[in-house]
């Protein structure tokens, strides 16, 4: 009878396995590469795969390319269709067997990926540390429309630049000179865990300790509000699912001032203010009277009134459409529709139609259009300073004089239609948006008191005449 002889495994000398005991070693021409020649099964058949000994004769130590072998024991599993291998971590033998009988069992109870996560967890992102680093990463993955985005980086570098007192002159603002470029270098170089709560609590009292009246302390909390939560969202989790941050997001435990009142109060007459610009602006400056004419027709915002294309304007039906087109975007989905406008106004804008020169009902000197790195630009920015100053001259007052149009029309369409009526023409995602800035009152709910005052039962005040006492 004759009888296999088993084949004597290729050795690399006296490797131990820390316990005085000499293992041989699989070879193999790469990393992780199992010879043909391996050690003969002696484990008992009995013994399962969640028991050290079925993995003491089956863990190796990988030899690499130049013949070197790992330190470290590794393991070979196969399991649902799919080959891993794993370091285990130890040139213990019996700690190596051990540790993977503890990976098969993670495998069988927690399933594949709970494991692999657990056993060879992903590399960490690299981390992001400096705030120019983070608005251009969150650049890369956000979704919002670039001209939204960059009201949020100017945000979150207004409250930087604020917190490190970096030095500001109107220079910055010149995209020619390169002042921009400069003020944004030296805030985006600054570390982002000078971000602290302590930090933000400490710009947010001293933003608005510098109003001289309580008039502008409004108006500093509720741009103190607005400024927190442009620059919130760029640690959204909308970013940071994709993006993660090296420690915990800013603006975690930021606090907001108290919501300021935004109820809008008419200072201006309509009527009279439209008449002047007929008057005034029509003969000489066509392109500045469209802009009041339509702001004040259908409240269209500024942007809007940038890239409206005469194709927009349905003179049959009379409204004119908001929607996305070659050369502009919307503000959010809710800006697109249709705003009536009146049939006068229809005939008025038929007349600028036939005379205009090219697409857009908004003519300027130039074609540049859309926002810059360094902040928004309109393509019709000469335009709109020149109405801006106009309207600044006919007693409009406000911060925003052209967005003030807009206001009057929802004021004046809620006191005719009411407050649904006005949240459909100026296009609000809300209806409480509408409601927090216009009081809807179709009628005045006055008392007639003054009526009551008849002259029959007036009683005349006697005046009196006390004499000054002399010294």
């Amino acid at each position: 009878m004759h009888t296999r002889k088993a084949r004597k495994p290729i050795e690399l000398g006296d490797l131990s396995s820390g316990n005085g005991e000499r293992i041989t070693e699989h070879t193999g021409a790469y990393l992780n590469q199992k010879s043909g020649k391996q050690m003969a099964n002696t484990v008992p058949r009995a013994v399962g795969k969640n028991d050290s000994r079925y993995w003491r004769s089956r863990i190796f130590r990988p030899i690499n390319a130049m013949g070197e072998a790992s330190p470290h024991y590794s393991m070979r599993l196969q399991i649902h269709g799919r080959r891993m291998s794993f370091s285990l971590g130890t040139g213990n033998a019996e700690a190596a067997a051990r540790k993977a009988a503890g990976v098969y069992t993670d495998f069988l109870t927690l399933g594949v990926e709970a494991a692999l996560a657990k056993h060879r967890p992903q590399k960490a992102a690299e981390s992001i540390a400096a705030v120019g680093q983070w608005i251009e990463a969150a650049r890369s993955v956000a979704t919002v429309n670039p001209a939204t985005f960059a009201l949020y980086a100017a945000a979150l570098r207004k409250i930087v630049g604020d917190i490190i007192k970096v030095k500001r002159n109107r220079k910055r603002f010149g995209p020619k000179g390169g002042g921009a470029r400069a003020y944004r270098h030296a805030i985006d170089a600054v570390p982002l865990s000078l971000l602290s709560p302590a930090a933000i609590q400490k710009w947010r009292i001293e933003y608005v300790k510098r109003a001289k009246t309580p008039a502008e302390q409004r108006s500093r909390m509720t741009s103190c509000n607005s400024t927190l939560r442009q620059a919130r969202s760029l640690f959204g989790k909308r970013i940071t699912k994709f993006v993660p941050l090296p420690e915990s997001a800013p603006f975690q435990q930021v606090e907001f001032y108290p919501r300021q009142s935004a109820k809008y109060f008419s200072r201006i007459d309509a009527k009279a203010l439209l008449t002047q610009a007929r008057d005034e602006l029509a003969g000489n400056d066509s392109s500045a009277f469209l802009v009041v004419l339509i702001a004040l027709a259908a409240g269209l915002r500024k942007g809007e009134l940038d890239t409206l294309s005469w194709n927009q304007i349905d003179f049959e039906k009379g409204v004119i459409r908001i929607e996305h087109t070659d050369t502009a975007s919307l503000k959010s989905a809710d800006s697109r529709g249709e705003v009536p406008i009146d049939s006068s106004v229809v005939e008025l804008l038929r007349g600028f139609r036939a005379r205009a020169t090219g697409a857009f009902v908004i003519e300027c000197g130039d074609n540049l259009s859309g926002p810059r790195a360094w902040g928004r630009n309109y393509r019709a920015q000469n335009v709109f300073d020149r109405v801006t100053a106009w309207l600044r001259k006919h007693g409009v007052t406000a911060k925003k004089p052209l967005h003030e149009l807009r206001k009057e029309l929802g004021a004046l369409i809620t006191a005719e239609h009411g407050i649904y009526a006005a949240s459909r023409v100026l296009r609000h995602a809300d209806l409480s948006t509408t409601a927090a800035h216009y009081t809807d009152l179709k009628t005045r709910p006055t008392i007639p008191v003054g009526d009551w005052l008849i002259p029959g039962n007036v009683v005349p005040m006697k005046r009196s005449h006390k004499r000054r006492a002399t010294a």
